[in-house]
Order: structure tokens, then C-alpha cells, then sequence
């Protein structure tokens, strides 16, 4: 049904609605797109306007306007990884421990699937850095969850000689590859490999060094966290995994980064504007694997 706004009133709506929601002047194709539907009656006066708030743009607005921004967007992209995670009923997470509460990382950052259990690796308290000493509230040994039953396990990472040989539907690792030394990881994938059932998967996250060296740039011995022994390129990774027979299923970046390696610097404007998935791996702020052993 045609609107029975005038063509004027439906421009000035339009007009206005990119200048208040989108703080910006609309484009010219945006124009002609949306003054059509609203003529039409294709869309409402209140679709079209909901319709902008709902809009990529508009959250990227509000991101932008946020305290922390660029670690608010990182922390999106991480969510969004998560989400996307495949069903399992037997989960180990390689340093999923959180200081707020005793769920873990996986279960508050809103893994969607009920679990049988969910075994989560993390050193002793002597162990951690200062920052990491209190990662749950008390350091608990089994915890229920509202998705299953959550275990800590508190040993190295590297040697989690508890858990049983090929009877883990899926490991992941959250940002936590790096907290370990370069040789200690060997021991790490080496262990994954051995508990993860044939069809199981091995999903993990972990800085991008080709975009932290940039962003560290006069500091080449630093890396962003104090705790963290060594940062990975992705040609690393990719030659690791080979070598502990796992097959990359996907390999993906998070939070495209694109000036970093074209300008010299990081512009933290990236960050905001391009998180998610992203093909370009190398250009990405962190290094996302999905993978199975062979």
C-alpha cells in the first residue's frame, strides 16, 4: 500500500533518520533505495527506522562511542567465535578459567550447547602470573553449570596425563597458546592429539605476532601481555600443526586489521570497524584454527 507521506516528508524523513541514528549525511544510493521502499509502502516509517538501529553500521557507531572500544570490538569477535563453536558433550578448555566467576570462559561467553562435562586446564595458583593468581572464586574443583558439569583440572597444560587417552570430543584454547613456552607447546598439541577422539576437534584462538609486532613497534622483545612467553605467525601454527597431525579444517582471522602491515601502524579505528571473521588471516588481529586430528 502506497504511503501517504509526501515525496518531501518521505526525504526529510529519510534525511533526518541517517543524521540522528547513523550521525552521517545519507548516501546518495541509500537516498533513492529508501525513499522507493517508503513511496511503495514496502517499508513503514517505523521499519525504516528500525531498520537503521538494527543496521551493522549503527552497532559499529555504538562500539566506536564505547569505553575501551578496540577491546570491546576484539572482545565481540571472541564472542562471536565462541557461538559458533560445534555441539560436543565432552569439552577440555585449555585456560577457560575467568575471575568472575567460576563457569568459566566458554559458558559466559555464551557457548550454545548443554555439555556432559567441561574439563578446564589451568596451572596451580603458584604457577600463574600475579594477574592470573585468582581466576575462580576459590579455585573449585567441580563446578555445575547451567549448560553441565565443569571440572578443573589444575596441572600443566602440557601434561594432562589425567584426562584419557582419546576420549575428548573437543579441545579449545582460548588465547591461551601463547602463555606457554615454544617448547612446551609441542607438548601441548602433542596431548591434545593424544586425548581427542578420531572425529574431535581442536579449535583455538591466539594473537597474531605479524600485527603485535607493529602494534609493539621500538619494543621487539615485548608482547602485549606480560604473561605471554611467544606470539605466532601463522606460517608457525600452520607448520606445528602439521607436525602433530592435525588436519586445519579452517583457518581464519579475527578482527581484520588491514593497515597494520600496509601503513606501519595500528590504527585501533580497524579494530572497531572490522570485527568478526575474516579470510585474511595474515592481516587479522588474532589467529583462529579449527582442526581434527588425522
Amino acid at each position: 500500500m502506497p504511503s501517504k507521506l509526501t515525496d518531501a516528508e518521505i526525504t526529510e524523513l529519510v534525511q533526518e533518520g541517517y543524521v540522528t541514528i547513523l550521525d552521517r549525511e545519507v548516501d546518495p544510493g541509500g537516498l533513492k533505495t529508501q525513499t522507493e521502499a517508503l513511496r511503495s509502502g514496502q517499508i513503514t516509517p517505523g521499519g525504516f527506522l528500525r531498520a537503521l538501529t538494527a543496521s551493522a553500521e549503527y552497532g559499529n557507531r555504538k562500539l566506536i562511542k564505547a569505553p575501551n572500544a578496540p577491546l570491546e570490538a576484539l572482545h565481540h569477535s571472541r564472542v562471536q567465535m565462541v557461538k559458533s563453536l560445534p555441539k560436543a558433550e565432552v569439552i577440555v578448555d585449555l585456560g577457560g578459567g575467568s575471575v568472575q566467576s567460576a563457569d568459566g570462559g566458554l559458558v559466559l561467553m555464551g557457548y550454545p550447547y548443554p555439555f556432559r562435562s567441561l574439563t578446564i586446564v589451568e596451572p596451580p595458583q603458584a604457577e600463574r602470573h600475579e594477574i592470573y593468581k585468582h581466576l575462580a572464586p576459590g579455585d573449585p574443583v567441580q563446578h555445575m553449570s547451567r549448560l553441565g558439569l565443569i571440572r578443573y583440572l589444575y596441572t600443566s597444560m602440557a601434561d594432562m596425563a589425567p584426562i584419557p587417552t582419546g576420549s575428548v570430543d573437543m579441545v579449545f584454547s582460548g588465547e591461551s597458546v601463547e602463555h606457554v613456552t615454544r617448547i612446551d607447546l609441542e607438548l601441548v598439541f602433542a596431548e591434545v592429539h593424544r586425548i581427542l577422539k578420531p572425529n574431535g576437534y581442536f579449535i583455538f584462538d591466539t594473537p597474531n605476532r605479524a600485527v603485535t609486532e607493529i602494534q609493539l613497534r621500538g619494543f621487539a622483545e615485548r608482547f602485549i601481555n606480560p604473561d605471554h612467553k611467544y606470539e605466532y605467525k601463522h606460517a608457525e601454527l600452520v607448520a606445528m600443526l602439521e607436525r602433530h597431525h592435525f588436519t586445519i579444517e579452517e583457518a581464519k582471522g579475527l578482527t581484520w586489521t588491514p593497515s597494520a602491515r600496509q601503513t606501519g601502524t595500528l590504527d585501533l579505528g580497524d579494530m572497531i570497524r572490522h570485527y568478526g571473521f575474516f579470510d585474511d588471516i595474515e592481516n587479522s588481529y588474532l589467529l583462529y584454527y579449527r582442526c581434527r586430528p588425522k
